[in-house]
């Protein structure tokens, strides 16, 4: 008896796995639909995308790894009265990854092009009000890179879509990187109150990264100089602290453009 219940489980939860999930998105005439079937862990099999307009299928592909999907979007991203459609798919993994697939309508068919978030994926918004959506996330670059991921901190960073592709224009708006940088700030100094984790190493490069955006990479550099006199960039090993630590975060602001 027991065995034969065991059976009956297996066999329920292979019938689980193989079901077919659906998600769809609309706008206008333009409706689109994901479909998968889960495998493992957070993968899937089976995945297929599906376009069509006023009806008429524009695209049908199988062109998808392991990766599962998350959600589907149809929505026009610049503002032309197209409508691009975003597929949001997860690896899996404690800290990693989101990535967006974007389809964009040119002529005939539709091209793709993947953008990765890493662990923060991002939200929808019209920031200025001009009709055209921006997509506000984080810079992920900065996991692990002066901290644990428990104490990274990440710099706001803000996206357009042009011609398909999606472009870094963050310093196109400036009150919510000071909203941003005033943020970090007063997270540093909540954690430097904190005696068991007072670990602002993530935080204040995140900090830095903003007011480099910003035009205060001198204000921010006399203040980094300052706190490092006074001990506050300490923290444990592998990462760097001190001065050691300073001349790793600047190196690491130059090379990710957070200069000019």
């Amino acid at each position: 008896m027991l065995a034969a219940a065991a059976a009956v489980v297996v066999v329920a939860g292979a019938a689980a796995a193989s079901l077919l999930h659906s998600k769809t998105a609309t706008f206008g005439s333009v409706r689109a639909t994901i479909t998968w079937r889960n495998a493992r862990f957070f993968e899937a099999k089976d995945v297929r995308l599906r376009i069509a307009r006023a009806g008429v299928a524009a695209l049908d592909t199988r062109s998808f790894g392991l990766d599962r999907p998350q959600t589907i979007k149809a929505r026009d991203l610049d503002a032309d009265g197209e409508p691009e459609v975003l597929v949001d798919f997860y690896t899996g993994g404690a800290h990693c990854c989101f990535f967006s697939q974007i389809y964009r309508f040119e002529g005939s068919t539709y091209v793709s092009a993947r953008h990765l978030w890493g662990d923060l994926g991002y939200v929808l918004r019209d920031l200025d009000g001009d009709g055209t959506l921006e997509l506000q996330s984080a810079d992920d670059r900065f996991a692990y890179v002066f901290t644990a991921y428990a104490a990274s901190a990440f710099p706001i960073q803000i996206w357009e879509s042009e011609v398909g592709r999606l472009v870094d224009v963050t310093r196109r708006y400036p009150a919510l990187i000071r909203k941003d940088a005033a943020r970090l700030w007063r997270d540093s100094l909540l954690r430097r109150k904190d005696r068991s984790f007072d670990d602002v190493r993530g935080i204040l490069a995140a900090w830095a990264a903003d007011e480099y955006l910003l035009g205060r990479s001198a204000q921010a550099w006399t203040t980094l100089r300052r706190l490092n006199r006074h001990g506050v960039l300490k923290g444990d090993a592998p990462w760097p602290h001190g001065s050691a630590y300073l001349r790793k975060l600047q190196k690491f602001l130059q090379t990710r453009g957070y200069v000019g």
